[in-house]
Order: C-alpha cells, then structure tokens, then sequence
C-alpha cells in the first residue's frame, strides 16, 4: 500500500522552490533566535578593579589640570604665592589619597572590598561633587582679589589726575571715582563674605549636613559672581575716567582689565 506523499507529488522544480524559501527564511532569522539565550555577564574581581582605576585616573587627570592653571596663574601675577599654596595643598592631599586608594582596590583579595574601595571614591573624595567646582571658583576669587589690589592702588593716580583735570571736566571725573571706590568697596564685602563659606564647603558636609552645604555653597557662588561684577563695573569707570583725562595734560593712569579667569 501506498503513502500518500504530496510533497513529491509536486514537480521537482516547485519542490526545490520550495525547499530554497524555507533554507532562505532560516537564513534571515536572527542567530540570536536560534542560539540558546547568552548567561548574562558578570562584573568579577578584576572588573571591578579596572573599574575604580579608570575612575581614579581621570579625577587624578582633571586635579593635574587644575594644579596646572594655578600655577600658570601665579606665574602671571595674578595671585599671590600663598593663595597658590592653599589651592596646590588641596591638590596634593586629594592626589596622595586616591593614589593610596588605587594601592588598596589593586590589593583587594574580594569583590566586596573592590566595591567598597570603589564606593569611596565617590562619597570619601568627592573631586567632581565639591573638590574640583569649589577649587577652580576659589582661583577666580584669588584673581579677583588681586585685580582689587590693583585697582585701589591707583586711587592716588586718580585723585591727583582729577584735581589737575579742568574745572569743566571734575564733575563728570568725580562722580566715575565714587562710583569706581564704591564697586570697590562692594567688592571687598563680597570677597569677605566669600571668603567665610569655604570652610563649610567639605565633602564631609556634602555628604552629612547636605542642607548645609547647598546654602553656604549657593551663598558662595552668588559672592564670587557679585565680586566680578563689582570689578568689571570698576574697571568700566576707570576706563571712562582715563578716556577724559587723555583729552588734558593731568596724566592718564594705567587701565587694569578686569578679571578673566
């Protein structure tokens, strides 16, 4: 007895037709879909280690780059040596601690300590959360700070300029001068005020008196801020002032720009 078979009851060419669209429909699959489900990936000791080392290396990265700018603002004479001192100390405490930390996670004989090391370079160190923003704002006040001197010392140029500037011209000359000593004066209450937030900015309080920490460091960025533009304003005037005074012969003081950095 016969079996019915109507595969080869076809013609042979729709047979091999046939067969070539199911090999074609196999082939357009994804492996993915034919391959047994992949184990997913574990991050094992090693993983770990080459995680926090990568970590490590590019906060030691960006403190080089902030020790750098310190020092090429010191060689220009834009603050003072001490101030330079106080931002390198920083660097080096924060530099030596990490690099005693890679030392640690590249001993780790467990998973769990190379996670723990790992954890302290986020919430021990905090380079990018504190270190790093309040470091480079401290720079740009110590450039402000030098900018000021500068400025008030040209107050005897000024004055002397100014009485020896025509009658016609005093007015104007002495209503820019107060302005220029009152930005001044701003300026300094704001460098003071500044000033006095800096010990609150910690990793420490960032990570137990957060509250804290966000006021006094809103607090400082809004001083530094109102620092620059006290000084712009300063300069401004002065620059208004030696514009009138190169018009007669009661001298012309030096222009010192404002703070960039």
């Amino acid at each position: 007895m016969k079996i019915f078979d109507p595969i080869h009851r076809l013609p042979r060419r729709l047979r091999l037709v046939g067969m070539g669209a199911a090999l074609a429909l196999g082939m357009a699959l994804p492996v993915t879909a034919l391959a047994a489900p992949a184990a997913p990936s574990v991050c094992d000791l090693a993983c770990v280690q080459n995680f926090g080392n990568l970590k490590i290396a590019n906060r030691l990265t960006d403190l080089t780059a902030l020790s750098g700018k310190v020092t090429n603002q010191l060689n220009a004479g834009h603050i003072t040596s001490s101030d330079a001192s106080a931002l390198q100390g920083d660097v080096t405490t924060n530099t030596n601690g990490l690099t005693t930390l890679k030392g640690q996670l590249d001993s780790a004989s467990t998973i769990q300590a190379a996670r723990q090391d790992v954890h302290l370079i986020y919430f021990q160190y905090r380079i990018y959360a504190v270190v790093l923003p309040r470091d480079y704002r401290i720079l740009a006040l110590d450039v402000a700070k030098h900018v000021d001197g500068a400025l008030r010392a040209l107050q005897p140029t000024l004055e002397k300029a100014i009485a020896n500037a025509p009658s016609s011209e005093q007015q104007q000359l002495n209503t820019l001068y107060s302005d220029f000593k009152a930005q001044l004066q701003e300026a300094e209450a704001q460098i003071d005020a500044a000033q006095g937030q800096v010990n609150t900015l910690t990793p420490q309080n960032f990570d137990n008196a957060n509250a804290i920490y966000k006021t006094a460091w809103q607090d400082f960025v809004n001083d530094e801020k109102a620092v620059r533009t006290d000084i712009h304003q300063a300069g401004a005037d002065l620059h208004q002032i030696s514009q009138i005074l190169k018009g007669n012969s009661s001298g012309t003081p030096t222009v010192v720009a404002s703070p960039t950095a």
